[in-house]
């Protein structure tokens, strides 16, 4: 479990016999809210009523004893008490209590609102469910104690945002507010750029890129981009279709003939493989069953872990978002470029799009100017990740970048210098859902108060990072941490403050 704050999703569930208990689903000064919501008065209601009493203390007894007396212990272990209290006390540090704004959805067994964070202004929606009659467990019953709860970052509700436009550099006195804020929670290391049309209007450093050295994040300070990476996999990709040498229907054993799965070979397409809809093994069930080789410095070695895995579904059938997908791209766009991965993105990606500080790198050489990523520890400890990483990057994540060069990216493609107008949309169009958004080829799409945002987040241990396009205004938002802590509650911010009474120009 990673460190609780207003920005990571946290799920804290310890879950009766009831398998229906798990959680399902998903006064700020900068929103127009005053009241809060009422709670309605259901078992569901009055516990979480009851939670946000102790929980707005902030006192530890007064937390520790809600957590002993409302919580159902789980039935194959003792209730962890002292670990849920401190996730509940760290993330008291980070919001100093919450209000309820609105009830999303109510019964007698559980209950859904979105309530906010009284110091940072973050949202953040909370699921209570209680003990509840099978086999539905639609129906509290008795002892009516907590056997779950889910806590998830949210946006705010579009109808309670304010009219009037915010000015550039009100947008960028209210994130430096919020960060510092953060920042003194030890919330919050690395940096953020803010860019209008590619020029940067807000630009935030902080924290440490080298505990060993003591040396500060800084603006050109490079960082690991984990899955944000598979845009440019995805760039590569399209630009090798329009030169005509592979179109997105080809098979994989069109192009690579000698691949030895040939269930794959025969049935996967270049179109699955970007849209994660191929059938190849999942991320998680990849790093469980077969990690990458720490050791690769090559796509080749990458392959052998997953190769001979057999389909899970049938391509197209649904989402299952695969890194293992993307190394195979890796190996398309070798083949058919003659380049190597690393070759192609330095020539063709990065170069083009002026990104002069972007590469993978192999982390044995000692490359200059990263930041190191800090995993949680026990007792609140910080450890270096420096043992969870490969020695090199891959198609599926481990490039490293700047902000400012992830900026530069954004402008790249709404200039065509990368892709053509019709790539660009092709990319840029959903295929399968995925939450709230739908996931195009290497980009996540999603609409929020009448803008479109085209997005990828990034996170492995002690790397999170979120970066955010909106074609139509004009905005860059790129977030790169090198905590645990999932920075998806500032974008979501800078979502309201960017969009509050925008248009198009």
């Amino acid at each position: 479990m990673t460190r609780t704050s207003l920005s990571l999703l946290l799920l804290t569930a310890w879950v009766s016999a009831c398998p229906a208990a798990k959680p399902r689903g998903t006064a700020a000064p900068d929103v127009a809210v005053t009241a809060t919501a009422p709670i309605p008065d259901t078992p569901a209601g009055q516990q979480l009523n009851a939670w946000l009493r102790a929980f707005n203390t902030g006192q530890r007894d007064d937390v520790r004893r809600f957590v002993a007396e409302r919580f159902e212990p789980p039935p194959d272990r003792p209730l962890p008490l002292d670990e849920i209290t401190e996730h509940e006390l760290q993330l008291y540090r980070t919001s100093r209590g919450f209000e309820v704004r609105k009830i999303v959805a109510s019964s007698s067994a559980m209950i859904s609102a979105l309530v906010q964070a009284k110091w940072t202004g973050i949202w953040m929606k909370i699921d209570v469910y209680v003990t509840a009659e099978p086999p539905e467990y639609a129906v509290a019953k008795a002892p009516f104690k907590i056997v779950g709860i889910g806590r998830s970052t949210a946006d705010a509700p579009t109808e309670l945002l304010p009219g009037q436009p915010l000015t550039l550099a009100e947008i960028a006195a209210r994130t430096d507010t919020l960060l510092a804020k953060l920042v003194e929670a030890d919330a919050f290391s690395g940096t953020v750029t803010l860019a209008r049309h590619g020029q940067p209007f807000y630009r935030h450093a902080s924290g440490l890129a080298s505990r060993r050295w003591n040396v500060p994040n800084r603006h050109d300070t490079r960082f690991n981009l984990a899955s944000i990476t598979k845009m440019f996999t995805a760039v590569a990709v399209a630009q090798l279709v329009e030169q005509g040498k592979i179109a997105y229907d080809d098979t994989v054993g069109e192009i690579l003939p000698a691949y030895p799965n040939e269930q794959v070979a025969r049935t996967v397409t270049v179109h699955h493989l970007l849209s994660h809809t191929s059938g190849i093994i999942g991320a998680r069930a990849l790093l469980e069953k077969a990690p990458e080789p720490r050791s690769a410095r090559t796509i080749a070695e990458l392959l052998p872990p997953f190769v001979a895995e057999p389909l899970s579904f049938s391509p197209g059938e649904k989402f299952d978002y695969s890194n293992a997908g993307y190394i195979l791209l890796g190996a398309i766009i070798e083949r058919v470029s003659g380049l190597t991965y690393y070759e192609y993105m330095r020539e063709r990606v990065f170069g083009p799009a002026g990104m002069k500080d972007s590469d993978f790198y192999a982390l044995d050489t000692d490359p200059p100017n990263l930041a190191e990523g800090f995993v949680d520890g026990p007792n609140g400890t910080r450890l270096n990740n420096i043992f969870d990483l490969g020695v090199i990057g891959s198609p599926a994540g481990g490039a490293y970048a700047t902000g400012e060069d992830m900026a530069r990216f954004h402008q790249a493609l709404a200039q065509h210098k990368l892709v053509s107008a019709q790539s660009l949309a092709r990319l840029w169009t959903g295929v399968m859902p995925r939450g709230a958004a739908m996931y195009g080829y290497g980009a996540q799409i999603e609409h929020y108060n009448g803008a479109r945002l085209v997005w990828h987040g990034g996170g492995w241990k002690g790397i999170t990072n979120h970066f955010e396009m909106y074609p139509e205004l004009g905005y860059t938002v790129v977030i790169l941490s090198n905590y645990d802590d999932d920075p998806r509650a500032i974008a979501s911010k800078l979502r309201e403050w960017l969009t509050q009474g925008a248009r198009p120009r």
